[in-house]
């Protein structure tokens, strides 16, 4: 090749590469849907019936994105999100999108400590939540300088979403040069019980959605989806899917049986996503098994913890024209694999937690003789940093363990065991450490360990084990109470019991594994 060519070649390969559209922002998704079917129904909550249109979604993300602009909202600056399901959920995360901002999901159900913690560790600059939840937080100094827009008020308390949305409609594209960059914020713990965030990019969420539409749901164009479990955590995953497809989301506020069952007795539902834990109340309650049988549901969605495998048998018999799909991911690894209606037909595969997606690596870490390794995953929707106490720090190696054990048999991943002492209980994971804190700060207390149990209704159960100071005196009920104060209501113990004393491994650390192997006798494997 010619001196001259090769010039030319290089110009072109590097105008080339210039002019490579990037992947664009998460709420160019909504932008897509307004302008192809602006007057579709987008979203509709089931408890007020409240209902936007595309074009009105549209219309109230704008609004809020150039309040935030007009407010000082600097690139890359955090938006954190404090509610339940609802409109202002789904303004407030498409609108930090459209600031050029990033979106920090903290659970609704939380304490004030513990939402306060994410809030700092994520630096809000702006916290959008309810009213109560409002004035609970301006009690902490360490808050002051963060901006509240409250869903369901206005001033003193905050600034009003409501007067926000409703102050202008024209269009606010998304601000231009963050479409490589941070997105949202989504907080786990880590082995400490301490809160972890774990950032990702707008490429790295869209490129999920993508793979999660086009593998693992089947959305029907123009079609319902019920949303179940809280938006800040694996049912959120739906949100860009049903959009994708013009679709609508129903959104429920509290799970509750009877409430599920009224409208998939009503309604057409096409697709829903449930944890382990709801679907074994459905099918416990005579009225909403009955619902489940003649729902219709085109696809049913599981995951967030493992399933009992009577439970899916049992599913399996009562709705044969419904597609069983099983998810399996985690906060750092993302989406991992998934078995859809055909492997749930397979006796061999049905108990798995399925094949690979295809953009995701997998590979078991130190085998032991029964091939049973911890899993570790590599896919390009992985985070790409941590927030911790210390700081922001980058996630440099491309593979993420899971601290989940399991082994692969022809392709089919079957967990087995946890690695860390995670529970996961109704589709959340619960930290002993953090819990054992908790506990430990009552003065009636000397020492506790906390372990899981099983439990056909949350899949696990938290247990604590107490050395109480006077065991005369000690009340198991008042330390719940105590629990209730400092924990989200998932992580108060169960069930309380009073030992005398904690035992201890060789390391002279409590012995977790010997204080828990009674309650799981008779169990196939340490997960539920």
């Amino acid at each position: 090749m010619t001196v001259q060519a090769k010039q030319l070649h290089n110009a072109t390969r590097t105008t080339a590469t210039a002019e490579r559209p990037l992947i664009p922002s998460i709420d160019a998704v909504l932008a897509r849907a307004a302008a192809a079917c602006p007057e579709a129904l987008a979203v509709r909550e089931w408890s007020s019936g409240r209902t936007l249109t595309y074009a009105q979604l549209d219309g109230a993300v704008s609004s809020l994105a150039r309040w935030l602009n007009a407010g000082g909202l600097a690139p890359g600056a955090t938006v954190a999100i404090h509610l339940t399901n609802s409109h202002e959920f789904l303004i407030a995360k498409f609108a930090a999108f459209r600031a050029g901002g990033v979106a920090a999901y903290v659970n609704f159900r939380l304490s004030a400590t513990e939402a306060s913690r994410q809030f700092k560790l994520s630096n809000a600059r702006v916290v959008v939540t309810t009213a109560e939840k409002a004035r609970m937080f301006r009690d902490d100094a360490a808050l002051k300088d963060i901006r509240f827009v409250v869903a369901d008020g206005g001033p003193p308390v905050g600034d009003s979403l409501a007067e926000i949305v409703a102050s202008a409609s024209s269009p606010y594209p998304s601000q231009p040069g963050h479409e490589e960059g941070d997105a949202l914020i989504r907080f786990t713990s880590g082995s400490t019980g301490l809160p972890k965030g774990v950032i990702v990019t707008h490429r790295a969420w869209l490129l999920r959605a993508l793979s999660i539409l086009s593998e693992e749901i089947r959305i029907i164009p123009q079609s319902t989806t019920l949303v179940l479990g809280p938006l800040s955590h694996q049912a959120g995953l739906f949100v860009l899917p049903t959009f994708l497809r013009c679709g609508t989301l129903l959104l429920v506020d509290k799970f509750d049986v009877d409430v599920v069952a009224t409208i998939l007795g009503q309604e057409r539902i096409s697709c829903s996503q449930m944890v382990p834990t709801m679907l074994g109340m459905m099918m416990d309650a005579p009225k909403s098994r009955d619902a489940l049988r003649q729902a219709g549901l085109k696809q049913l969605v599981y995951g967030g913890s493992p399933i009992r495998a009577s439970l899916v048998n049992e599913l399996l018999d009562l709705m044969p024209e419904t597609e069983l799909v099983h998810g399996y991911g985690s906060h750092e690894g993302g989406s991992i694999t998934y078995l859809d209606g055909a492997g749930h037909r397979d006796p061999a595969a049905r108990h798995s937690a399925g094949r690979p997606f295809l953009a995701a690596q997998i590979r078991l870490a130190r085998p032991n003789a029964d091939r049973v390794g911890e899993i570790e995953v590599n896919s390009p929707w992985l985070p790409h940093a941590r927030l911790t106490e210390t700081g922001r720090h980058p996630i440099e190696t491309p593979w993420i363990a899971t601290g989940d054990l399991a082994e692969i048999r022809d392709g089919y991943v079957f967990l087995r065991d946890r690695l860390n002492d995670v529970i996961i209980s109704g589709g959340f994971n619960v930290y002993p450490a953090e819990v054992e804190r908790a506990i430990d700060a009552s003065s009636s207390v000397r020492a506790s360990v906390v372990v899981s149990a099983p439990d056909n209704r949350w899949g696990e159960r938290v247990v604590a084990f107490v050395v109480p100071r006077d065991r005369e005196s000690f009340d198991a009920e008042a330390l719940r109470l105590h629990c209730r104060g400092l924990l989200a209501g998932y992580k108060v113990p169960k069930d309380i019991c009073v030992v005398a004393e904690i035992p201890l491994n060789a390391n002279g650390k409590p012995d977790r594994r010997r204080m828990s192997d009674p309650l799981w006798e008779g169990q196939s494997r340490r997960i539920n």
